[in-house]
């Protein structure tokens, strides 16, 4: 596990803020969440903090699809249908809060590795 702290160019700290929260255009425009940061990472592949960063938004949009999608298999047993819920408000606010919390720590210059499904830059 590398432990360095990455740095981010003051030229690129706009962009890498930007890149963090570019996985919540899903909010705005279906499957945006997904499909922005491919958009970053395509055009901005040669930029390693950058291309990592929408990496991480593109696992996190995606874990987030797949586990909304298996607990509402749960939703079956009617006695969990609560627990779904709980599940899913969570889920939403950390869905919420990681990018955001990415974006300021990017834009004082830190690269920031989201929990489970953060990745290095390469």
């Amino acid at each position: 596990m590398d432990t360095s702290v990455h740095v981010i160019a003051p030229e690129d700290r706009t962009l890498a803020s930007l890149t963090h929260l570019s996985g919540l255009a899903g909010y705005v425009v279906p499957l945006g969440g997904i499909l922005v940061p491919i958009i970053i990472w395509a055009m901005k592949k040669d930029e390693p903090t950058i291309a990592g960063i929408a990496k991480q938004a593109i696992i996190l949009n995606v874990a987030v699809w797949v586990l909304v999608a298996l607990s509402a298999i749960l939703m079956i047993t009617i006695i969990l249908i609560p627990a779904v819920f709980l599940f899913w408000m969570v889920l939403a606010l950390v869905a919420l809060a990681l990018p955001v919390v990415g974006a300021i720590k990017a834009n004082d210059g830190s690269y920031y590795r989201y929990p489970v499904v953060g990745v290095n830059p390469d």
